[in-house]
């Protein structure tokens, strides 16, 4: 009985200084963990603002995610021909004359007309 006593004396004397030494090894490693993370999050800012072109995909992977999609994205390769194209395509269409029957009372209307003559029908 006595060293059983004994040794529960020396348990009880240890038990602080284990759970201090517990205590410091948890608190490292959740702070090593949180520090890897906001520097993996640095990084990442740093990887998806870079202006070259090394990191292309995740830089459009990010724009997709936070920004403009990609398909909405003006391309500055192409803006030209696009606005060439486009330009054309607007200059013909109001140079084209054409008739359709008014949606309302099916009478004739132009191009020239901004209300239906038959109805008053405001048209676009």
């Amino acid at each position: 009985m006595a060293a059983w006593g004994l040794l529960h004396d020396r348990a009880a004397q240890l038990a602080p200084l284990l759970f201090t030494w517990f205590d410091l090894g948890a608190t490292a490693i959740v702070l090593l963990i949180a520090g890897t993370l906001l520097a993996g999050m640095f990084m990442f800012i740093r990887i998806a603002s870079d202006d070259s072109d090394r990191y292309k995909v995740l830089k459009e992977m990010v724009e997709t995610l936070f920004g403009t999609p990609a398909h909405l994205r003006q391309q500055p390769e192409n803006n030209a021909d696009k606005a060439i194209v486009k330009t054309d395509k607007s200059a013909e269409a109001a140079i084209a004359a054409f008739s359709e029957p008014c949606p309302a009372c099916s009478e004739t209307v132009t191009e020239r007309d901004s209300t239906c003559p038959s109805c008053g029908l405001q048209l676009l």
